[in-house]
């Protein structure tokens, strides 16, 4: 699947850690705040004057937090406690994360899973060596992944086996942009750009315009592919090219089919576009690994949702709702 807290891909132009930035008018003063979370350098920035700092930084507490609990890398974490020892977790914020994370899993039919952390783990992507298993080695891991081997009732989360293990890094770090979003609103700042890693929403508008947002080409060092104008709008990717190694000739990432326990093959990066950030973050794993025939079709069936598409052979495919608004640089 997507990752332990993986890059994506999203650009927005002019710069930022290569990774987003924000177009603003010369002279006009903008807020920001970055700091290293999920992996991740995490920005909001807010145009207006210092008074949005205390609100920044509020903000980024709460996806601070988040990293922390639902970390399965963190030995605190209830995660860690859940993977490593089967203790039920009760925590309502963790258990209603994969409750939809569940709900993806089911729509999707499996194509997201959080229960992929065994196969992440044997893959060595959560650390800094990947390695290509062997497949009997495979075979063994994927016995102990599928998402109907966790069990919700009465606000408890239990698994049915043991070996059974949780990662919520292809939908914590959308939950986070939409708590960080939460807390900005709540405080009534009406205009924002949060970027936690490439999982971006834009909230309302840039000096009375739409937020500028390119979405990169899914390559090392790749340009703008295409601009696009949004507001109220949230933006995840997935890419084949973040993480990965090179073996034999053969290239291999870090998104997991859970049915094959290999990399997903045939697209080369995905953006899904919805008012949701927690959606679009685990909507833009499960559609990678759907591949380009199920991907596009998957989409204009989901009310609120657009996506750009690059295949691996390098196609370019964009959901109706954008086809206006994709403009090449």
């Amino acid at each position: 699947m997507k990752k332990s807290w993986f890059f994506l891909f999203v650009l927005v132009t002019a710069v930022a850690a290569g990774t987003v930035g924000v177009r603003l008018r010369k002279h006009e003063p903008v807020q920001k705040q970055t700091r290293f979370l999920m992996g991740a350098l995490c920005t909001i920035r807010i145009p207006g004057g210092p008074e949005a700092l205390p609100v920044i930084a509020r903000a980024l507490d709460r996806a601070e937090e988040i990293d922390r609990r639902f970390n399965p890398l963190n030995p605190g974490s209830p995660l860690y406690a859940f993977n490593q020892q089967g203790t039920p977790i009760t925590q309502p914020d963790i258990v209603a994360l994969v409750q939809t994370a569940l709900d993806v899993s089911r729509k999707t039919d499996g194509a997201f899973d959080i229960t992929v952390f065994p196969l992440i783990e044997l893959w060595g992507f959560e650390g800094s060596s990947p390695r290509l298993p062997e497949q009997r080695q495979i075979d063994d891991c994927l016995k102990k992944v599928g998402w109907r081997k966790l069990v919700i009732e009465a606000g408890t989360l239990t698994k049915l086996e043991a070996g059974v293990k949780i990662d919520l890094g292809g939908i914590a770090k959308g939950y986070a942009v939409a708590e960080a979003v939460t807390v900005l609103t709540n405080a009534n700042i009406r205009s924002a750009l949060v970027d936690f890693g490439g999982d971006i929403y834009a909230l309302g508008a840039n000096r009375g315009k739409p937020w500028k947002i390119g979405i990169r080409k899914p390559v090392h060092d790749g340009g703008v592919l295409a601009g696009l104008d949004v507001s109220d709008m949230s933006l995840a990717t997935s890419g084949d090219y973040e993480r990965c190694f090179e073996k034999d000739g053969v290239r291999y990432h870090h998104i997991l089919d859970p049915k094959t326990g290999y990399p997903a093959r045939g697209i080369a990066g995905i953006t899904v576009l919805t008012p949701d950030p927690t959606m679009g973050d685990a909507y833009s794993t499960a559609l990678f690994v759907m591949g380009p025939e199920r991907a596009m079709p998957h989409v204009a069936a989901i009310p609120s949702m657009e996506a750009v598409m690059i295949t691996s052979k390098g196609t370019i495919d964009v959901s109706n709702g954008l086809k206006d608004r994709f403009a090449k640089p």
